[in-house]
């Protein structure tokens, strides 16, 4: 009896766990979680080395395949970037086959890891769709296929032949700065403590994620007229998913007045969400991200659009510096085995705001 109880409980236990761990989550107090003892910052490799060209290099590069691996479709920054790479590699008489795991994220990512193994794939480029760990044995199955693999971005360069590493931390330093330069340019009469912000991130859902959301927190500290009213946790990365949480949020908080959101998609989402109150200025409302999509640099340098600032990784030509990474690798000649991605903030002229 007592057995079976403790199975009971133990499964009792699990669920909970689960449940929890699934749930959204919003934080009305995001000061005292920012009490509690930070955790230490994982280990990141950043030092550049070069690799030396190989014997014959350059090699032809015409009739080669490249598995481009994202984790979504749908994220308008990572599919423009795979659209411009595909579209540079055409003239160079390279394939590129488009991934997104929008259905079966990391599960997904790993079979269509096996998948380009069994089409002697010549590189793969691979973005993973949360940690990198679950990948890692079919990234190692891909190298000794003969696959040359670049890792966008992990921490640490093992087991890859190439990353692109994005500070994370920094990024999300940079959007904070960003909303506090708008509240100052807009609300420069305001009080301390009286321009209610909102955080609509996905920290839980990468060791990444959670580094930038770390970037994001440090707005309580840098920006006195700002109040984070709340700090939304949400898994998916998606223009509707933004625009519902923010709806949620300004349902809760009708005053928020700034937004830093995780993504450009959730970027534009909120900003969809902020168009549709009555009466509503975009002047009084900033936006801010931590990724770009370039078809979004006009919108958000008008200053008319809620969208108002968001921070360029590889600044605004990652797509030509990602061909360049891999054309080279393709060609066997000498390369970087770590790219630190440029972080440019990009934004509207405040001060036509007031």
């Amino acid at each position: 009896m007592k057995k079976n109880l403790s199975i009971l409980l133990s499964i009792m236990m699990i669920v909970g766990i689960l449940l929890t761990a699934c749930a959204p989550k919003a934080t009305e107090a995001p000061a005292a979680a920012t009490e509690a003892p930070a955790a230490a910052a994982p280990a990141e490799d950043t030092t550049v080395s070069m690799v030396p060209a190989k014997p014959g290099a350059p090699f032809d590069i015409k009739g080669k395949t490249v598995c481009y691996i994202i984790p979504s479709l749908a994220n308008p920054f990572l599919n423009g970037v795979a659209t411009s790479v595909t579209e540079k590699f055409k003239a160079d008489g390279v394939v590129v086959n488009v991934y997104g795991a929008d259905e079966g994220g990391l599960n997904q990512q790993f079979d269509q890891i096996e998948n380009c193994i069994s089409m002697k794939s010549d590189f793969m480029y691979v973005m993973a769709a949360g940690e990198f760990d679950p990948l890692v044995p079919a990234v190692e199955q891909a190298k000794k296929a003969g696959i040359m693999v670049m890792g966008v971005p992990p921490l640490r360069l093992e087991p890859f032949d190439a990353i692109m590493h994005t500070s994370q931390k920094e990024d999300g330093q940079k959007v904070a700065k960003m909303a506090c330069d708008y509240i100052n340019a807009v609300y420069p009469d305001a009080a301390d403590g009286s321009v209610e912000t909102a955080i609509i991130g996905g920290a839980s859902s990468s060791v990444g994620m959670n580094l930038r959301h770390q970037g994001y927190l440090t707005f309580t500290e840098i920006c006195p007229k700002g109040k984070l009213v709340i700090d939304m946790d949400i898994p998916t990365d998606s223009i509707p998913a933004g625009q519902a949480a923010a709806e949620n949020a300004l349902t809760a908080h009708p005053n928020i007045k700034v937004f830093i959101g995780q993504s450009t998609a959730h970027a534009q989402g909120i900003a969809n969400a902020i168009k549709a109150l009555p009466n509503v200025n975009a002047a009084e409302y900033g936006v801010f991200a931590g990724d770009m999509d370039p078809s979004m640099i006009p919108v958000v340098t008008s200053c008319e659009d809620p969208y108002k600032g968001f921070v360029a990784i590889g600044g605004t030509s990652l797509d030509q510096a990602t061909y360049d990474q891999v054309k080279k690798m393709l060609q066997g000649v000498e390369h970087p085995n770590i790219i630190n991605d440029v972080l440019e903030p990009i934004t509207c002229d405040f001060s036509t705001l007031k």
